[in-house]
């Protein structure tokens, strides 16, 4: 379910400027620690404070519709000094909120058709030219309290109470308390029926824990040597202690349609993660759902490959979430860098390309060139080596996925990309961020004095603007042949073709470090 097609916030707390765009039924926030994920859940949470009614709008000619117009109210958001950015009410925040007209005629039907009459949408006479569909709100300098800028047909009671009521936020901090309350008092309070906690028992039961059987004034009972075991909540295991409240929330509140979860990774295991994780994918087709994770589980596209889902990828280059497009990563999952540091992978090497055919180019070079040079192990060295893509032009954004030494790593861009490979590199040692840093390299022998070295990985850009060039001379890489097949003419055409001197010289460097190409039989 979307209720939210777009959310655009500038300065709250810490986010300067972030908008989200196309928003789906479920929408998975990543990145570095402090880079705004939670404020981002909180700032949609905090839209439950939403006011309707005797409200001044902040531009002129809608505040005098309104003025005159007195079935028409206003709309405000209440906040504190410290929800603006720098603790400065004078730093002039923006909501603007797109919201889908479909949802909302189903939940409140006849309410936009009517508020559209009003504001006279569309007529000649429209009170004010910058009426648009979307809320916005602002404030006036040394307020904490945010205005409706202009008239929109969302600015309904009906509606404003519908989406107010609708934001369900489950906060990280759940091992011990939740929402304030001790875990067992929580559930107390819920007074769910018989049958929801038959319901919410199936769910522990099924996702969490199989031997979780039943419960007893909120007490959990465990099948054990075929005996019952009655423990307390907060004597469970962090799974279960992570998971209790949050499912009863999800479940039972049935008018709750925007979900927002810190952190679903806190506490269960890989295996209750994945359960986990297609629980809220079922649960996505009736709630517009939001996660703000760092676990490589809820960013695995195998597990919601299909799926009506929205990734955001903190970037730590623009300080903002760009919408990662899931069509790079779904063809072939196993060779994307990912969007979280790739410190779980085994490989001794890592290359880092641009884009999925570039992949398979450089894999066929490689082997090529191992069965030539290593005739007896090629095997055994062919498994050092991950070579992986960078999500094509998104690739000055994923630099933060790569690992940090002792992992080596290498970027190989296009011969394009040498104008501004340079200053991306200077951008990201200068970002305050826990991520690898980068050095330049203008050529093979420079490439040399820093490739396996403890401080920066290098980036290097070919000779050729692009790697087809390598292969077919004539190759034009701004406007390729229509008929070009990207991901299978291109290691066709590798297949056959003797491995470029550079790339050679590059493999030569990467497999031998400082052994001199004439001790390979050493190797």
């Amino acid at each position: 379910m979307i209720i939210f097609k777009n959310i655009n916030i500038v300065n709250f707390r810490n986010i300067r400027h972030n908008k989200l765009r196309e928003l789906k039924d479920l929408n998975i926030l990543i990145g570095p620690n402090n880079c705004g994920k939670t404020n981002l859940l909180e700032l949609i949470s905090s839209l439950s404070g939403m006011i309707y009614g005797e409200e001044p709008y902040t531009c002129k000619e809608c505040q005098e519709f309104r003025t005159v117009t007195p079935e028409i109210g206003g709309l405000s958001l209440p906040l504190k000094t410290e929800d603006f950015y720098l603790n400065n009410p004078n730093n002039e925040m923006i909501v603007e909120l797109s919201i889908d007209e479909k949802q909302i005629k189903s939940l409140v039907p006849g309410a936009l058709q009517k508020q559209r009459a009003k504001i006279k949408i569309g007529q000649n006479n429209t009170p004010c030219k910058n009426i648009k569909e979307d809320i916005t709100m602002v404030n006036e300098a040394s307020h904490t309290r945010l205005h409706a800028k202009h008239l929109s047909p969302f600015i309904h009671r009906d509606i404003i109470e519908e989406i107010s009521n609708s934001i369900l936020y489950c906060p990280e901090t759940r091992l011990q308390s939740y929402k304030e309350k001790k875990l067992e008092q929580y559930l107390e309070d819920r007074k769910l029926s018989t049958p929801q906690k038959k319901s919410w028992i199936n769910f522990l039961q099924n996702v969490v824990d199989p031997r979780i059987d039943d419960e007893k004034y909120e007490k959990l009972i465990r099948k054990l040597d075929d005996a019952d075991f009655e423990t307390e909540i907060a004597k469970q295991g962090s799974g279960v202690r992570s998971l209790v409240c949050l499912a009863v929330d999800v479940l039972f509140s049935h008018n709750k349609r925007i979900v927002l979860i810190d952190e679903p990774e806190l506490g269960p295991n890989p295996s209750v993660k994945q359960e986990f994780l297609k629980f809220l994918l079922d649960q996505s087709q009736e709630k517009q759902i939001f996660i703000a994770t760092q676990d490589p589980t809820f960013v695995n596209p195998l597990l919601w490959k299909n799926s009506n889902i929205a990734v955001y990828f903190h970037s730590v280059l623009d300080d903002d979430f760009r919408k990662i497009d899931l069509m790079q990563n779904q063809e072939d999952p196993n060779v994307f860098a990912g969007y979280l540091p790739h410190t779980i992978s085994l490989k001794d090497i890592h290359i880092y390309l641009e884009g999925t055919s570039d992949v398979y180019i450089f894999q066929i070079w490689l082997e090529n060139y191992l069965k030539r040079e290593f005739p007896e192990n090629w095997f055994k060295l062919i498994n050092k080596v991950g070579i992986y893509h960078l999500c094509g032009s998104f690739w000055t954004h994923l630099l933060y996925t790569i690992p940090k030494n002792p992992y080596k790593c290498i970027v190989i861009l296009d011969g394009d990309k040498r104008e501004n490979a340079e200053e991306i590199c200077q951008k990201y040692n200068q970002a305050k961020v826990n991520t690898a840093k980068f050095v330049f390299c203008k050529d093979i022998e420079n490439l040399r004095k820093f490739f396996g070295k403890e401080e920066n990985h290098p980036i290097y850009c070919l000779k050729k603007n692009c790697v087809e060039k390598y292969l077919v001379q004539q190759f034009n890489c701004t406007n390729p042949p229509e008929d070009y097949r990207k991901t299978k003419d291109g290691p066709l055409t590798a297949e056959k073709s003797d491995i470029p001197e550079e790339i050679k010289k590059i493999f030569d460097l990467i497999l031998l470090g400082e052994i001199e190409i004439s001790e390979k039989s050493q190797f």
